[in-house]
C-alpha cells in the first residue's frame, strides 16, 4: 500500500492531492473502525443482555398468564358442579323450610281450634247459666202467679199468724 502511495505522489501535484485524500480517508476509516469496535462491543453486549432479560420476563409472564387461564378454566369446569350443588342445597333448604312452615301452620291451626273450642265451651256455659237464670226467673214468676191466684185474705192471715208464732 505504501508503494501505491509513493507512485501517486511521484506523478504530480494533482495526484498529490488525491494521495492526501486517500490517506485522510484511511485514517478516518481506521478511527471509525477502532471507535466502533471499542464502543459497539459493550453496547451490543448490553443490548443482548437486555433482550435476554426481556425474553425471560416475557416467558415468566406467559407462564403466569397460562397458569391463570388454566385456573379460570378449572373454575369454569367446576362451575356446573357448583351450580348443581347450590341447587341441591336450595332444594333441601326449601324442603326443610316447607316442613317447618307446615309444622308452624299445624300448630297454629291446633291453637285456633283449641281457642275456638274454649270459646264454645265458655259460650255454652254462659248460655246455660243465662238459661238457668231465665228458667229460674220464669219458675219464680209462675210460682208467684200460682200463689197469688190461690192466695185469699183468710189464707194470708193464717200464714202470717203461723209465721209470727214460729218466731
Amino acid at each position: 500500500m505504501t508503494m501505491a502511495l509513493l507512485l501517486l505522489a511521484a506523478e504530480g501535484g494533482h495526484d498529490h492531492l488525491m494521495l492526501w485524500r486517500i490517506v485522510n480517508f484511511l485514517i478516518l476509516a481506521g478511527l471509525l473502525g477502532w471507535l466502533i469496535r471499542k464502543q459497539a462491543g459493550p453496547f451490543f453486549a448490553e443490548r443482548s443482555e437486555s433482550i435476554v432479560k426481556d425474553i425471560a420476563d416475557s416467558r415468566r409472564k406467559l407462564a403466569e398468564s397460562e397458569a391463570r387461564a388454566e385456573a379460570i378454566d378449572e373454575r369454569l369446569a367446576r362451575l356446573g358442579l357448583d351450580i348443581e350443588d347450590l341447587k341441591a342445597k336450595s332444594r333441601t333448604e326449601m324442603a326443610l323450610e316447607h316442613e317447618r312452615i307446615e309444622g308452624e301452620t299445624g300448630a297454629r291451626v291446633k291453637k285456633v281450634f283449641l281457642l275456638a273450642d274454649q270459646e264454645v265451651v265458655a259460650a255454652t256455659k254462659a248460655a246455660r247459666t243465662e238459661l238457668q237464670a231465665y228458667t229460674a226467673q220464669l219458675a219464680v214468676e209462675l210460682a208467684e202467679k200460682k200463689i197469688t191466684a190461690r192466695m185469699t185474705p183468710d189464707l194470708q192471715r193464717s200464714l202470717l199468724g203461723a209465721f209470727v208464732r214460729h218466731l
